[in-house]
């Protein structure tokens, strides 16, 4: 199949609105081409099913590459329980729903995929600064919204392996941003939250990623949502929201 396009977006909440202006901000959208969402799609959240956005993301003509976020279901959990209504391509290493066979889930722990001939390091999950007011009032929420820990060791160990083979990591997809980066995005912090009680763990654990593939030679850019807005904060790391943002402008061709 010829090589597309490939966009980046993020926290589209479930929101068939928003998936309809993604696609509206694509040129020409072509049965090639490849939308990344990097968390928070919310097309299933809890007991929550979207099926408006769902058959609206079923009408773009190219695909959609979903990641989790912290305001998602572990999507793959469906195959774990034999939903029929759903099927696993264990060479694609990714699940999708049979009714919208052109939205893929990339796994729950997140990994290493071969996308138009580009690696994409898919790095899962987040904390949800609403958890409490969440649990308190009966609001959908995953306990499993963040990898615990030995997903994280887990996960860099193959990425160190990875490294050392002197394989490519072109990009990097992640839902948060490294700690490091924080004073870049910090006023983007909800002033109602006290960050005190912020659990930064997979914020954290990003920090010791970043060692692993910033000095992968092949490395060009790391896309992240969770914080609504869309920014360069420098030249390796952009925030994204409900803009698709075309990959080329950092491939470099």
């Amino acid at each position: 199949m010829a090589n597309g396009r490939i966009f980046i977006c993020a926290d589209i909440h479930g929101s068939a609105y928003a998936i309809e202006q993604v696609i509206k901000k694509i040129d020409k959208p072509s049965k090639n081409d490849i939308i990344i969402i990097a968390g928070d799609a919310g097309f299933e959240y809890g007991d929550h099913i979207m099926g408006a956005a769902k058959k609206a993301a079923k009408k773009f003509p190219g695909r959609w590459i979903v990641m989790r976020g912290n305001h998602d279901n572990c999507y793959w959990d469906h195959i774990k329980y034999n939903d029929s209504g759903w099927s696993r391509s264990i060479a694609d290493n990714i699940v999708f729903q049979n009714k919208y066979p052109n939205i893929l889930y990339v796994n729950d722990k997140g990994g290493i995929y071969e996308i138009n001939g580009y690696y994409f390091l898919f790095l899962p999950g987040a904390y949800s600064v609403d958890k409490y007011y969440r649990l308190r009032n009966g609001y959908p929420y995953n306990i499993n919204e963040q990898l615990d820990k030995k997903s994280m060791y887990d996960l860099y160990d193959y990425v160190a392996d990875w490294n050392l083979d002197c394989s490519p990591i072109d990009f990097v997809v992640a839902h948060t941003a490294p700690q490091k980066l924080e004073p870049l995005y910090s006023d983007l912090f909800l002033s109602s939250i006290d960050q005190s009680t912020v659990d930064h763990r997979t914020e954290q654990w990003l920090d010791s990623m970043s060692d692993l593939f910033e000095t992968n030679p092949y490395f060009k850019q790391y896309f992240f949502g969770h914080f609504h807005d869309t920014r360069v904060l420098n030249d390796k790391y952009t925030m994204v929201y409900q803009i698709p943002i075309d990959i080329e402008e950092w491939i470099g061709e």
